[in-house]
């Protein structure tokens, strides 16, 4: 239960700079990227509790259809996750996502022969983007509307379709109130 707490304070801190019960309730009444998220961590960590496995992966399936999205829980998922919007993203139990990742709306992580996408720290990926059976490297920005079917090495800004590769300036400007952990 405590590593859940950490996870979900961690989350709250990537959307304030503050971790708090107060910054909590404004995140579930304010922010619909929070609160998917709060229940996708909540049906995660519950799922290997019989009776209350149930109860959390329902309300997660009732977000998934408010929401039109189609993640699968299992994913894991690193500290200070940030996923804006919501609307459209998808992907399955298989893909890894680090710490400080900020994902936004209509984001697709697919798999291509059998793989799922793994995605470093600090990575913010912006709309309509599709990354399919690829490694991210940290500290990497994937710009709106980029196809990414290669690998991408750290602190690289891909764009494009096919995204290639258009600067090494990393993502240290997109990534608001980055949470400090030595977990993963």
């Amino acid at each position: 239960m405590k590593k859940l707490i950490s996870y979900i304070s961690s989350d709250i801190y990537r959307w304030y700079g503050h971790s708090s019960f107060k910054f909590f309730l404004l995140a579930l009444l304010k922010k619909r990227g929070f609160k998917f998220v709060f229940f996708m961590r909540l049906a995660n960590f519950f799922d290997s509790i019989f009776f209350a496995r149930f109860f959390f992966i329902i309300i997660y399936k009732v977000m998934k259809i408010i929401y039109s999205s189609d993640i699968d829980f299992r994913c894991r998922v690193g500290y200070g996750f940030k996923l804006h919007h919501v609307i459209g993203t998808a992907w399955g139990p298989n893909v890894e996502i680090g710490n400080n990742v900020t994902i936004t709306h209509n984001v697709t992580l697919g798999q291509k022969n059998g793989v799922m996408p793994t995605i470093g720290s600090n990575v913010y990926i912006g709309p309509n983007a599709c990354i399919v059976g690829v490694n991210i490297g940290d500290n990497c920005v994937i710009a709106p509307g980029s196809i990414v079917i290669k690998d991408v090495p750290k602190n690289a800004v891909v764009a494009g379709n096919p995204a290639k590769i258009i600067s090494y300036k990393g993502s240290k400007d997109l990534i608001d109130f980055p949470f400090k952990t030595g977990a993963k």
